[in-house]
């Protein structure tokens, strides 16, 4: 391609089916362009939507740390519970 194209720059007259192939490669690297440029903007969209998970995910592993606290809190005061209980029943039954 970069000897035609270094050809058809010492030309004075240039014909036409090369015009057409120049026309070609011109369309040929606008819609590359714009596939590029879509690719970008998708890995934009991309990168944002894991950074959001990451985010998520974080604050995910917060709550479930705070959930298992509180819920490790409950069953201490459930067992502590039982036992009370059970030595009253126990007191009550002698």
């Amino acid at each position: 391609m970069k000897e035609r194209i270094e050809r058809l720059k010492k030309l004075t007259y240039i014909p036409q089916n090369e015009i057409a192939w120049l026309i070609e490669q011109a369309e040929l690297s606008v819609k590359q362009r714009e596939i590029i440029e879509e690719n970008k903007r998708q890995q934009e969209v991309t990168v944002h939507q894991f950074r959001q998970a990451q985010k998520d995910i974080q604050q995910l592993s917060g709550d479930r740390k705070r959930y298992k606290q509180a819920l490790e809190k409950i069953i201490t005061n459930l067992n502590f519970a039982i036992t009370v209980a059970q030595n009253e029943l126990e007191g009550d039954a002698k």
